[in-house]
């Protein structure tokens, strides 16, 4: 396995404000990926996966903007929906916008040279209460569509379990899309908040999963509005040791990126953060 970050660990740098949060301090960083780069070269991670929303559009990005460094290879992740307008990944399959929108980047994934590209297929508030099974049908064709784009240029796409669907739900999705270059974001901590366990959710996505994304939390309800409040990793309330020999035994090897999502209304300082997990997934990713 290898170390990474996903750069929605700085959301609130970039001016968003989750549920219950509190502004970052001093004025937002431009929707450029400098700041983010200079912090993933001096921790010297091995992965460091780009939320497309806090980017300039995809035509306009060279791979000198996306320079992190000889040590880290960069990657792009799309369909988080920020700021108002933006979809909710392909919105449970119910707009073609989101799918031009996803075949846009998906040209750049191929143009930059990343292999590997995070997608969504909604949100919880695209979801709703609508039906699994009604979603799951939905997705297949427009999932497909997706795939075939990207295998054409050499992309593989990796859906994220996005608090939308549960894990059964997304290998439904995959054994009926049926591509071989679909396969998954694996999320530790929305696994609980759409009803999934952590260990056997881990144990069903692992096999199929491109990279993963690690949270952990304080003690609390993980299903309230927003998802519970993030901590450095080792730091929260969360067995991480057991859920990542749960990821081994699956035969995974990718990226574990660090990722911040909830983090409350008192005053954090999210690099530091990203710092003092970065140092714990060194001294705990299992060994080859």
């Amino acid at each position: 396995m290898r170390v990474g970050i996903d750069s929605y660990s700085y959301h609130r740098r970039y001016g968003e404000v989750r549920i219950g949060e509190r502004a970052a301090p001093g004025r937002p960083w431009a929707l450029e990926p400098g700041p983010v780069l200079a912090h993933a070269r001096g921790l010297r991670v091995e992965d460091l996966y780009l939320e497309t929303c806090y980017l300039p559009a995809p035509e306009t990005i060279t791979p000198g903007m996306l320079d992190a460094g000889p040590a880290t290879a960069v990657g792009l992740s799309w369909g988080h929906p920020w700021p108002d307008g933006t979809y909710h990944g392909l919105d449970g399959g119910r707009s073609p916008g989101a799918e031009e929108e996803l075949v846009r980047w998906i040209r750049a994934a191929a143009r930059l040279g990343h292999p590997v590209m995070r997608i969504t297929a909604g949100s919880p508030a695209s979801r709703g209460m609508e039906p699994a099974e009604d979603l799951v049908a939905r997705l297949v064709a427009p999932l497909r569509r997706a795939a075939d784009r990207a295998a054409a240029v050499g992309v593989a796409l990796a859906l994220e379990n996005h608090g939308d669907l549960r894990a059964c739900d997304i290998l439904e999705l995959l054994e009926r899309v049926d591509r071989p270059n679909l396969g998954v974001c694996l999320d530790n901590v929305n696994l609980v908040r759409v009803g999934d366990d952590y260990l056997e959710g881990i144990a069903a996505l692992g096999p199929v999963a491109h990279l993963v994304q690690l949270k952990d939390c304080l003690p609390g309800d993980p299903t309230i509005a927003g998802g519970p409040i993030c901590t450095s990793l080792g730091e929260g309330s969360l067995d991480l040791a057991a859920q990542l020999a749960v990821l081994a035994g699956s035969g995974f090897d990718g990226p574990v990126c660090v990722e911040l999502a909830a983090l409350g209304d008192g005053p954090v300082d999210e690099l530091a953060m990203v710092e003092r997990s970065v140092a714990w997934l060194r001294d705990n990713l299992p060994a080859a």
